[in-house]
């Protein structure tokens, strides 16, 4: 989610700090991916030490992602969707745009990340797209991001946008307001859009408290927030059964998780 230290070349891609751990690395090791360097690589280890079961827990975020998609496209009948703080393209699960289209050939899909190395990956995939693209943004200014040339030629604000602010709210500090943030955000998009949003949470888990801790040391901090200040981020949306829950309990299918250290909700624009 927070700019990755890096240099862009003149003609090439953005080289990554290698010294630096990044949130979108670390996710793509802990998912058993390989755009991953040894610096993120030794921040989960310590990680794993202190949540052994990380890698299952962040697998149970995406299988939340796949649901939430799967129900705003099936059930809301969403076909534009807008997914903030992507991070890296996912090799061994689905994909946002790949979820949408097994139901929905012609869902549109923008990807917004404030990691370069994250944007440029996504830009490189989907090179020849015109339904998928991806951008630089970030979640601090979403006005400037609604309004960005990519995101313009793509969606259609006056059309209801599933917005996907996955394992990206917990990279605002404390002291940033986020529940203003998503309240600027939905003030730019039309009734009947969706959002959903997760967050980890030491209500949920003790540890998550020490992860925090590892976590500072990275590009990308996290904070903990409660369930109290994640129900004010949601407040004013019409919650979609079961309402705010921890993410392995929301509709669940197939594989089933008993622990988690994260809510998760999807909330209607009225």
């Amino acid at each position: 989610m927070t700019q990755e230290p890096g240099e862009r070349p003149q003609d090439g891609p953005p080289v990554p700090d290698e010294r630096v751990p990044h949130s979108s690395r670390t996710y793509d090791y802990l998912l058993g991916g390989k755009d991953n360097l040894a610096a993120d690589r030794r921040l989960m280890e310590e990680n794993l030490a202190v949540t052994p079961d990380a890698r299952v827990r962040v697998r149970a975020q995406r299988l939340f992602l796949t649901r939430a998609v799967r129900t705003l496209v099936r059930e809301a009948g969403i076909r534009q969707l807008l997914d903030i703080g992507c991070g890296l393209p996912m090799p061994l699960l689905e994909n946002v745009h790949e979820i949408a289209r097994r139901h929905a050939p012609e869902t549109r899909t923008v990807y917004v990340d404030n990691n370069p190395v994250a944007v440029a990956h996504m830009q490189a995939l989907h090179a020849d797209e015109v339904r998928t693209v991806a951008f630089p943004g970030d979640l601090r200014a979403p006005e400037a991001l609604l309004r960005h040339p990519v995101a313009e030629a793509v969606l259609d604000l006056k059309q209801p946008v599933g917005v996907l602010l996955v394992s990206v709210l917990q990279c605002l500090r404390l002291d940033e307001d986020a529940a203003g943030i998503v309240a600027r955000l939905r003030a730019g998009l039309a009734a009947g859009s969706h959002l959903v949003v997760t967050h980890v949470s030491a209500d949920l888990d003790p540890a998550v408290e020490e992860v925090v801790r590892i976590w500072a040391r990275g590009a990308t901090p996290m904070v903990s927030r409660g369930r109290a200040e994640v129900e004010r981020i949601l407040d004013g949306l019409e919650l979609l059964e079961p309402g705010l829950v921890p993410i392995h309990e929301w509709r669940p299918d197939g594989e089933v998780y008993t622990t988690g250290n994260a809510y998760g909700a999807v909330g209607r624009i009225r």
